[in-house]
């Protein structure tokens, strides 16, 4: 099983596909149905799953249209939420006692992009 599979399997009414999206578009979570970009790396389709997981545990009606308010709440929201089970604080608070080069080590190591771990620092106020 898979790391995708291993996530999923907490979602049994949920499907998962992986496939060409339209420019720009990474993930969309559509009624019981997740469908992720074939075509950016595989630790950013993770990442992009858990927002997608997020907004099925978060987000509530269509928030497609980014002009309002209460959406961007939303989507900041399933964000959020994708960032805290990727990254729990437990597994970056263990790199502070560590001597650590750079960022991108931090990243390479926990699996995730550089912008993404400067993302779960500002949630968690360690930046």
């Amino acid at each position: 099983m898979d790391r995708f599979d291993e996530i999923m399997s907490d979602y049994p009414d949920m499907t998962l596909k992986f496939e060409h999206m339209p420019s720009g578009l990474k993930g969309i979570a559509i009624g019981n149905q997740i469908t992720i970009n074939n075509e950016i790396p595989q630790q950013e389709q993770l990442q992009w799953l858990y927002e997608e997981l997020g907004h099925v545990e978060t987000s509530v009606g269509d928030i497609s249209e980014y002009s309002s308010l209460d959406n961007m709440k939303q989507e900041q929201q399933a964000r959020s939420w994708g960032i805290k089970h990727l990254l729990p604080i437990d597994s970056i608070n263990k790199y502070k006692a560590k001597e650590i080069d750079s960022d991108f080590e931090v990243a390479d190591e926990l699996g995730v992009q550089v912008s993404y771990l400067h993302e779960a620092g500002k949630l968690y106020h360690l930046m």
